[in-house]
């Protein structure tokens, strides 16, 4: 499941239209209940927006109540495509009007949008998770969720099937 943003006004700006972070948070608490394991993405991290130490410890927070296995993160930022990149212009222009500017000027063209606060985010990250035993290391988490045994032996069930 991602994670985006610790704030929930933010969270309903940011990604309209699905499970705001509380909603999320919600359903990965019901599922540490019920022991089924949970992974977080922490992704979009988006640089002047949700950069914030207070938002990653947030999000953290919440992980570590949910009890979650691991986390994801592939850095502070986020990645933007050509196509992409007008689309998440226009959206700054209509939520944070002169923030495009900012982005120009600071990233130009490139496809890895790295927060300027990237390492200390990201060491906050990993000292966050490792005090609380979050696996944080990609590697491991996708072995993990690898080794889930897979059902490949589908069977179309009949109403013939029932018993009632």
């Amino acid at each position: 499941m991602t994670l985006t943003t610790y704030n929930e006004d933010l969270c309903k700006m940011i990604e309209p239209n699905v499970s705001t972070t509380k909603e999320r948070f919600e359903v990965l608490k019901k599922l540490r209940d019920l022991r089924i394991p949970t992974v977080v993405w922490l992704t979009p991290i988006l640089p002047f927006i949700n950069d914030t130490e207070d938002n990653i410890s947030g999000i953290l927070d919440m992980c570590m109540e949910a009890e979650v296995y691991g986390v994801i993160c592939f850095g502070m930022g986020l990645t933007l495509r050509e196509g992409n990149r007008e689309y998440f212009y226009e959206q700054l222009d209509r939520l944070f009007p002169g923030l495009k500017g900012k982005y120009i000027r600071a990233y130009g063209n490139q496809y890895m949008i790295e927060s300027s606060n990237n390492k200390e985010l990201m060491r906050l990250f990993h000292r966050k998770c490792e005090e609380n035993g979050i696996v944080h290391d990609n590697e491991q988490i996708f072995h993990y969720l690898h080794s889930f045994e897979e059902k490949n032996n589908p069977t179309q069930l009949s109403i013939w099937d029932w018993n009632v």
